[in-house]
């Protein structure tokens, strides 16, 4: 019998993935929480065989309980369940230890074969988040093309600046900034300025405050 812990902060949600592990042969709600303090306190306490972990709750998210487990020493499977897919969510997921990934559009069955395949020691991910991870991964090697002076140029294109104030924030000839311009064009596969600010936007920027839903 696999004895599961669900910790979600929507209880409809809940309800039904717990009703969902009643009616699954070999499968077992230990436990349905909606936020990390109690899920950390009912992991120590039934030691359950899966976690089944929302991202986003009240108190500690679902990073930090992941983080704070693996720093306790526990190595009990963790498998996030969210409605976000985005690159900037799932990594630091992973790296504070979780051991798959699951977007909440699957249906019932799909959860309770990641549950098992979870248990048997498996790393499920989600489709739609490995090719947002392959996606990332590769914009972030086309970044990697452009110099650091590059960088700086498109940032400032990103900015919404003329060729001309570019020039005199750098330091340089209006005509360089129009070479560099073009050059940034072609590296990234961009049509116009809008385009390649909108390319930096999403693959230059540091990521943003970690999001408080899903």
């Amino acid at each position: 019998m696999i004895r599961v812990l669900v910790v979600d902060d929507h209880a409809v949600v809940r309800r039904g993935i717990s009703s969902l592990l009643a009616a699954a042969d070999g499968l077992e709600c230990v436990g349905a929480v909606g936020d990390g303090d109690t899920a950390l306190e009912l992991v120590e306490r039934l030691d359950p065989d899966v976690l089944l972990l929302d991202l986003s709750m009240p108190g500690r998210d679902g990073v930090t309980v992941i983080r704070t487990l693996r720093e306790r020493g526990r190595t009990t499977p963790v498998l996030v369940l969210t409605s976000f897919g985005e690159p900037d969510l799932v990594l630091p997921a992973l790296v504070a230890g979780a051991d798959g990934y699951l977007l909440k559009y699957q249906d019932g069955e799909s959860i309770l074969d990641a549950v098992r395949c979870i248990a048997a020691g498996g790393a499920p991910v989600d489709p739609m988040v490995t090719s947002a991870l392959l996606a990332d991964l590769r914009d972030r090697g086309q970044g990697d093309l452009l110099t650091d002076r590059e960088k700086e140029v498109l940032e400032l294109v990103r900015q919404g600046l003329p060729n001309k104030v570019i020039a005199r924030r750098l330091r340089i000839s209006e005509a360089t900034v129009k070479s560099h311009v073009t050059r940034i064009l072609q590296r990234i596969g961009a049509t116009d300025r809008t385009q390649a600010a909108l390319w930096a936007e999403r693959r230059l920027r540091p990521a943003g405050p970690h999001r408080t839903t899903g």
